[in-house]
């Protein structure tokens, strides 16, 4: 059910994709600009990686549905990030201080303050069936939409290297049996990762903009209400990375067109429809429908009783 009406709302709200694109593409513009600054270096760094990780051969044998083996090309694609990074630090550390710093903390940064403008779009439409403009949410929220992303940023960066760890792991695995398994693995093991995630933080924005509470506060109210739900978010949240994850393999290059537009502002939503079925909360799904989950006191045991918020 959280599924079915995330994309209900996700329909019904279609136009704010397109403003949170926008606003993405800005946010990258942006930080590749200032990546421009050193962009002879990194472009000689990056071909001298392309070539020592074999990405040549890779791509001139079709990538995933050639003769490289969707095994050898993961492979080839970690081996490439390892070299660019061994080779950037090892020619100037301090360019690559500043390009880790601007693709690994001012741009999640960036989309983090995004997040937090579409969950307070989605809050009005799903609490009053009221739309509202980006630009102005986007200025009335800075404040507190800028002390969530530097918080949000730092805290998730263990859970991230945790992923780009296991999808390292999983191309250093060795054996003829990996070729035709490590599709499955490369597909579920991040999906897997992320539902975790979404466990632990999936409630920590819409709590924000819900009730307004200072960070600290709203992560415990939020991850308290998704957790009374545990097993329906952690599951939905599972199928919904997972889709994602396949479709990029199936479409490929295209998927940077068709899906990654598509799959941020639905997570944003998702987590919004997961805190309000969590909480009790009656919502809109679409103009015509109001869905009324279990009242939040249906939700939790008797011993959560005093949690009742």
């Amino acid at each position: 059910m959280m599924f079915k009406n995330s994309i209900k709302l996700l329909c019904a709200n279609f136009a704010e994709v397109w403003k949170l694109l926008v606003y993405h593409i800005v946010s990258i513009a942006f930080c590749i600009g200032l990546l421009a600054i050193f962009h002879g270096q990194y472009w000689e760094w990056a071909t001298l990686a392309y070539n020592d990780a074999g990405l040549a051969s890779v791509f001139g044998s079709g990538t995933f549905y050639g003769g490289a083996g969707i095994a050898n090309t993961l492979t080839a694609f970690a081996n490439f990030v390892i070299y660019f990074f061994g080779i950037m630090f090892s020619s100037n550390a301090w360019i690559g201080v500043y390009f880790i710093f601007v693709t690994f903390f001012l741009l999640p940064l960036l989309m983090n303050i995004g997040k937090v403008v579409t969950c307070e779009l989605m809050y009005g439409y799903m609490s009053a069936c009221q739309k509202q403009s980006f630009t102005g949410t986007f200025i009335k929220t800075i404040k507190s939409s800028l002390s969530y992303s530097l918080i949000k940023v730092i805290y998730a960066l263990p859970f991230n290297a945790l992923v780009v760890l296991s999808m390292w792991g999983l191309t250093r695995l060795d054996g003829k049996v990996f070729d035709y398994i490590m599709p499955f693995l490369i597909a579920i093991a991040p999906a897997l990762l992320m539902a975790i995630k979404s466990l632990f933080n999936a409630g920590w924005a819409p709590a924000k903009v819900v009730y307004n509470h200072n960070i600290f506060r709203s992560y415990k109210i939020g991850m308290r209400a998704v957790w009374r739900k545990g097993e329906k978010v952690f599951s939905t949240a599972f199928i919904l990375y997972l889709l994602a994850i396949v479709l990029s393999f199936v479409l490929g290059i295209y998927s940077i067109i068709i899906i990654l537009p598509i799959i941020s502002p639905l997570v944003h939503i998702f987590e919004m429809v997961a805190f309000f079925t969590s909480q009790g909360m009656r919502f809109y799904v679409d103009g015509d429908t109001i869905f009324s989950p279990k009242k939040l006191e249906e939700n939790d045991k008797i011993e959560d009783a005093k949690y009742i918020l």
